[in-house]
C-alpha cells in the first residue's frame, strides 16, 4: 500500500521544480532524495507536524541531524561528513525557499555550524609497481571495459567523463599533436587533454569495438546496451578483477586511476597550473588533494635546490654576464654595482657547505650592505639640498 502523502510534500516539490531552472538534473535528483528522506523522518518521528510553521529547531531539526548520524550505508558503515553535510545544506535551501508560504517555517532552523567539517583524505594513487602491472595487463586487452579503464588511466578523466566520451572525441591539432575532448564533468566545464600515440591506439580499438553488435548509441564512444549505470558498475567490477589478477590485494576504485595520473604528471615536471587544466579543476586546493608528495620526492627537490639554487632566485641583470665596467660612474651606476656585488657574494655563500667560513661571509655581506646604505645617503647630498 502506498504511504499517504505528507502535507509538506506538494510545497517542497514545487520548490524543487523551481530549482530545475538553474541546477543540473543530477543536483535536482539529490534535492528530491533529501526531501523524501526528511518527510519520511517526520512521518515516523513527528507525525503531528503537518505545517512548515510547526517545525522547530529542537526537537525536529536537531532530531534530523541525529537521524543522519545514525543512518547507515548499504555496506553498513556510517555516512561520511561530506554526505551528511550535503543533506543538511540541501534541506536548509528547501526550508529557505518555503519562506513565501502563508505560514512559513521559522528562520534559523538549520545553521552553518550544523554542517559537519569536511574530512580531507590523503591522495590515493597506486604505487608505481601496481600502476605498471595494471597497464601491462590492460595493454593487450581487446574488450571494451579493459580498454576504457586504460584510457581513463592514461588521460586522468573521471569515470563519468570516460563513459560519456563522444565517438569523435579525438582531435588532430597538426603535425603529431593530438588532443582528447573531455565532455562536461563534475564542475560542468569541458576541456582538452593532450594525448600520445598510446591513447590514440586505445581510442581506435574502442571505435572498432563499438561497431560490433549490439548496436552502440551514436552519441557515445562506449557501448551501453543496458544503460549508463550498468556500464559504470561493470567498469568498477572489471577494475577489481584486474587488480586481483595482477596481485593487488587492496580494494581499489576507478577514481584512484585519476589520482595516479595526477601524481605521475607532477613527478614528470608538469606545473601546478597546467595540472589543474588537465584535471579540470577550478582551484589549486583541489588539485593538491589529488597528488601525493612522498619523502622521496621531497629529498629530490631538496637536493636539487641545494645543488643549483640559482634557478630558484632571480639574478640581477648585471650578473647575467658578469660585472662589466660601465661607461659612467654616476651614483645610480655605483649603487647598481654594489647591489650586484652583494647578490653575487650571497649566492656564493649559499653554495658553501656549513662551516665557520660561512659565518665570515655573512659578516662580510652585512658590511657591504652598510657600505651601500652609506653611499646612498652620501649621494643624496647634505640634508635639505635639492
Amino acid at each position: 500500500m502506498k504511504p499517504s502523502e505528507h502535507p509538506l510534500e506538494k510545497a517542497i516539490e514545487a520548490r524543487v521544480r523551481l530549482l530545475e531552472t538553474t541546477l543540473q538534473p543530477s543536483s535536482v535528483h539529490h534535492y528530491r532524495h533529501t526531501a523524501r528522506l526528511f518527510l519520511g523522518y517526520l512521518n515516523e518521528s513527528f507525525p503531528e507536524v503537518r505545517k512548515p510553521s510547526q517545525l522547530r529547531r529542537d526537537p525536529h531539526l536537531l532530531g534530523w541531524l541525529e537521524f543522519l548520524w545514525k543512518r547507515r550505508t548499504s555496506t553498513g558503515g556510517p555516512l561520511t561528513n561530506c554526505t551528511r553535510g550535503q543533506y543538511v545544506m540541501r534541506l536548509r535551501t528547501l526550508l529557505e525557499l518555503l519562506a513565501d508560504l502563508p505560514q512559513p517555517p521559522m528562520a534559523g532552523l538549520l545553521r552553518s555550524q550544523d554542517v559537519p567539517p569536511r574530512q580531507y583524505r590523503l591522495p590515493r594513487p597506486l604505487t608505481p609497481e601496481d600502476d605498471a602491472r595494471l597497464q601491462q595487463h590492460w595493454a593487450p586487452a581487446t574488450d571494451v571495459l579493459s580498454s576504457a579503464l586504460l584510457l581513463q588511466r592514461l588521460t586522468g578523466m573521471r569515470i563519468g567523463e570516460c563513459v560519456d566520451l563522444a565517438p569523435d572525441c579525438l582531435r588532430h591539432l597538426g603535425d603529431n599533436r593530438w588532443s582528447l575532448h573531455v565532455p562536461h564533468g563534475k564542475p560542468r566545464s569541458e576541456r582538452w587533454v593532450p594525448v600520445d600515440d598510446q591513447v590514440r591506439v586505445v581510442i581506435e580499438r574502442l571505435t572498432f569495438l563499438r561497431t560490433l553488435p549490439p548496436a552502440a548509441d551514436p552519441r557515445f564512444l562506449l557501448p551501453r546496451p543496458k544503460g549508463r549505470i550498468v556500464l559504470l558498475s561493470s567498469l568498477r567490477n572489471t577494475l577489481c578483477q584486474a587488480a586481483e589478477r595482477v596481485g593487488i590485494k587492496a580494494h581499489i576504485v576507478p577514481h584512484q586511476l585519476r589520482h595516479t595520473y595526477a601524481t605521475t604528471m607532477l613527478r614528470a615536471g608538469v606545473s601546478l597550473p597546467a595540472l589543474m587544466k588537465l584535471l579540470g579543476h577550478h582551484n589549486a586546493n583541489m588539485t593538491l588533494l589529488y597528488v601525493e608528495v612522498t619523502q622521496q620526492d621531497l629529498q629530490r627537490e631538496y637536493q636539487a635546490a641545494r645543488l643549483q639554487p640559482r634557478h630558484l632566485v632571480p639574478v640581477p641583470p648585471a650578473l647575467q654576464h658578469g660585472i662589466a665596467p660601465t661607461a659612467s660612474a654616476d651614483a645610480p651606476a655605483v649603487e647598481a654595482a654594489l647591489t650586484s656585488a652583494l647578490r653575487l657574494l650571497d649566492l656564493h655563500r649559499q653554495l658553501l657547505p656549513p662551516s665557520s667560513a660561512n659565518k665570515q661571509f655573512l659578516l662580510l655581506s652585512r658590511r657591504l650592505t652598510r657600505i651601500r646604505h652609506l653611499f646612498e645617503k652620501l649621494s643624496q647630498g647634505p640634508a635639505g639640498e635639492k
